[in-house]
């Protein structure tokens, strides 16, 4: 009997001890700071003030056909940079399920910037500098007619980095 009390007890502190290695802050909470994305913004070409939606966009990234972005409106646009490399190529696709659809291609360049530590549960993010975008031309096919680069550090999702013209 006194063997099993001292094996229950064993068992016991063993359990609280384990329990008590593990901390709030060891789960990194939804809604913490995550590596930024970048973020676009669609204006008018022939009237540059005015915010333009793009019909039915769909973004996808070349190498793989996955859609990666995220719509936040019907103009602005999130797309995530990946960390692992300093190049990537989109397809911008305006009207992607209606009857004239139109690709245009588009490479964005950017620096790895630095990994600022968030805390012990969510770790680091990156941040990514040097941004900037070339669309590959095709005349009068295109329809992302010019593009500016209006934030070129991405360290938050508060502030257009790149505004496409069409």
């Amino acid at each position: 009997m006194r063997i099993n009390i001292i094996k229950a007890l064993s068992i016991f502190l063993f359990i609280i001890t384990l329990y008590s290695g593990c901390t709030r802050d060891d789960i990194c909470p939804e809604g913490s700071q995550s590596t930024p994305q970048l973020i676009l913004k669609f204006r008018d070409i022939s009237n540059p003030t005015q915010i333009k939606s793009v019909t039915n966009l769909s973004v996808k990234l070349t190498s793989t056909q996955q859609e990666i972005f995220t719509p936040r409106t019907d103009t602005i646009f999130q797309i995530p940079l990946n960390a692992a490399t300093t190049m990537q190529q989109y397809s911008f696709t305006r009207d992607a399920s209606g009857s004239n659809p139109n690709t245009d291609f588009a490479t964005l360049n950017y620096e790895r910037g630095e990994d600022v530590y968030i805390n012990r549960a969510c770790s680091f993010i990156t941040t990514f500098e040097n941004v900037s975008i070339s669309v590959q031309g095709e005349g009068t096919a295109n329809w992302m007619l010019n593009s500016e680069i209006t934030n070129s550090t991405v360290e938050n999702e508060d502030v257009t980095h790149i505004t496409i013209f069409h």
